[in-house]
């Protein structure tokens, strides 16, 4: 008699790791204060709430700009860009927004 193969199942879960984030957020933050390039345009990235990243500039290449200081600085972290989901800039006002979610 054969034995039956068994179902076997599992699941991957990935969990962020909220602390190499954050250390990605504070180091692309003192990079943007920084930099030559993003004197005077506003730029900045914070946290709102707890899975939710506000990126901001005074144009829409600035923002992105930022965003890619950030997502520089979560590869070297061995953060997974699929962690994050960024929107498309968003006019607010005088500045220009992406809002990231964990």
């Amino acid at each position: 008699m054969v034995p039956m193969a068994q179902d076997s199942s599992f699941d991957i879960v990935s969990k962020i790791n909220h602390q190499e984030v954050d250390n990605a957020l504070n180091q692309a933050s003192k990079e943007i204060h920084q930099r030559y390039d993003f004197k005077g345009v506003g730029a900045s990235i914070a946290w709102s709430g707890q899975d939710l990243i506000i990126m901001t500039a005074s144009s829409e290449d600035r923002v992105k700009a930022v965003l890619d200081v950030f997502e520089t600085k979560l590869v070297k972290r061995g953060v997974s860009l699929k962690a994050i989901d960024a929107s498309e800039p968003r006019q607010s006002g005088k500045e220009v927004r992406i809002e990231a979610r964990l």
